[in-house]
């Protein structure tokens, strides 16, 4: 085996994942559909099925679903907050001009696909230590970058239990690059395999990183290029973890979690079959076909030489006892209910990311943290917030910076439990008489939607205080 080799849990999910993003990306849609006749390899039967999928309708039900789940979590702008010299993730978080709100984004997009992501903490490998200083960090000349990949891009992972915890003790990762030709405009797409790599004994170990590229002589064979040992303070210090991060649907370890968005894309496709039948049949039977009985075809030339045709205003003349009539099939009931039992299901399927309690966070429990029933796309928000979270940690100790009070915090509520007016007027009432206490009662208004949910105690009782309450009265 080489450094190419793909994890078995890779290779068991990276068909769900290819279907996931196909259906959610409308794309690669003639392989979900279902050939007729496949073992027929004649050209007439090759050419009826290009027909069938140009007739096909598809109807992209999960990529909409999808995008919606994202667009709910980021209804509400997430709370960020930074040191000062880690500000540049608001702008530049990659190096390529993306922010740390457009790349989450991302993120969030893959974790509610496909159930997987990965952010790894990098720093430019090829400074001298002593240019790794704090004027250079704090000039802006050098900093550190999270770098986001896909399921499909982290192709082998392996853990060692170091101490009383598991860690990640290799993490491989599947890239191209881009090689500029001679000419300086034409360009060929290479591939690239990068090692992150717990390296040591078990008392002392260093992280390193390894990159590889294919031999141009054999194209079995990966020859080992630039390798490093990132310093993780600018003081010579070694890192001794992988700063990289899995951010998963259920929990953000190496285990690879079910794609939330596969059932809703496998009936997507069951649809998108439908609607081949419900088409090809309206096409090939779906115009009405006049027919009579008892004539000729010469008794049909005869009419068409004196102009007559089947139409308002014409009549079409028969042998005696014979009759003429329209053929008109009845509409293909079955692949049309089909189709609607589909996207009612699609329907549910998705009302289930919503629903508390549908979720359970698999994730060793931090200590004081208590379990919280969350809904799947709930507990999607808060993984891929703690990835970040503990991403921009790692950036901050490449930049020598203290992040104890940074914070990346998505909106996690979704569902908001309903109040009619009686129970508004209870409450309201209830708080004026003071059987509810003030922090109680904004608990509750912000639970509701009432009051902003980031509004503060002070500012609440505040305003409180400044509004001149009626005087209710006997009333």
């Amino acid at each position: 085996m080489t450094v190419s080799f793909k994890h078995p849990g890779y290779q068991a999910s990276l068909p769900k994942w290819q279907l996931v993003n196909d259906i959610c990306d409308a794309e690669n849609l003639e392989n979900y559909l279902i050939k007729r006749n496949p073992l027929d390899k004649t050209a007439k039967n090759a050419a009826r099925n290009e027909q069938i999928l140009k007739r096909a309708v598809f109807s992209a039900i999960a990529g909409y679903t999808s995008r919606g789940f994202v667009g709910q979590i980021y209804a509400k702008q997430p709370k960020i907050t930074l040191p000062t010299q880690l500000e540049y993730l608001l702008t530049d978080c990659d190096g390529a001009g993306n922010s740390i709100y457009q790349q989450s984004q991302e993120t969030t997009k893959n974790v509610t696909r496909v159930g997987r992501s990965g952010l790894f903490v990098d720093f430019p490998s090829d400074l001298p230590n002593d240019e790794v200083s704090k004027a250079s960090l704090e000039s802006g000349e050098v900093f550190s970058t999270i770098i986001k990949y896909n399921a499909s891009q982290i192709i082998n992972w392996q853990e060692t239990r170091i101490g009383s915890k598991n860690r990640l003790s290799l993490v491989v990762l599947e890239l191209t690059e881009d090689l500029i030709g001679e000419d300086g405009f034409m360009f060929e797409s290479v591939p690239l395999i990068v090692e992150l790599r717990l390296a040591g004994t078990y008392n002392e170990v260093t992280f390193v990183v390894q990159e590889w590229r294919k031999s141009l002589d054999n194209n079995d064979e990966w020859i080992p290029g630039g390798y490093s040992e990132p310093l993780n303070d600018g003081y010579g210090n070694r890192w001794t973890e992988i700063p990289f991060t899995f951010c998963g649907s259920e929990s953000n370890t190496a285990h690879i979690d079910q794609p939330p968005m596969y059932d809703i894309a496998k009936i997507n496709v069951g649809h998108y079959n439908n609607s081949a039948i419900y088409e090809d049949s309206v096409f090939i039977v779906g115009q009405a076909q006049p027919w009579a009985s008892g004539i000729t075809s010469e008794m049909i030339q005869a009419a068409e030489s004196d102009g007559m045709y089947f139409g308002s205003g014409q009549l079409i003349g028969v042998p005696p006892g014979e009759k003429l009539g329209i053929a008109q099939v009845a509409p293909n009931s079955m692949a049309k209910e089909a189709m609607d039992d589909k996207v009612i299901s699609m329907i549910g399927l998705g009302a289930m990311f919503l629903q508390p309690g549908s979720a359970v966070k698999t994730a060793t429990q931090v200590e004081g943290e208590q379990r919280v029933a969350h809904s799947v796309l709930s507990l999607i928000a808060n993984n891929v917030s703690e990835a970040y979270a503990q991403a921009i940690e790692w950036a901050g100790r490449y930049m020598q910076v203290d992040t104890e009070e940074a914070e990346f915090v998505l909106n996690g509520e979704f569902i908001r439990p309903d109040a009619d007016a009686q129970t508004i007027t209870a409450m309201t009432n209830k708080f004026l008489q003071g059987a509810i206490p003030i922090s109680d009662f904004l608990k509750w208004e912000q639970k509701h939607g009432f009051v902003d949910a980031e509004k503060t105690l002070e500012d609440y009782s505040e305003e409180i205080n400044t509004v001149e309450m009626p005087d209710l009265g006997s009333e």
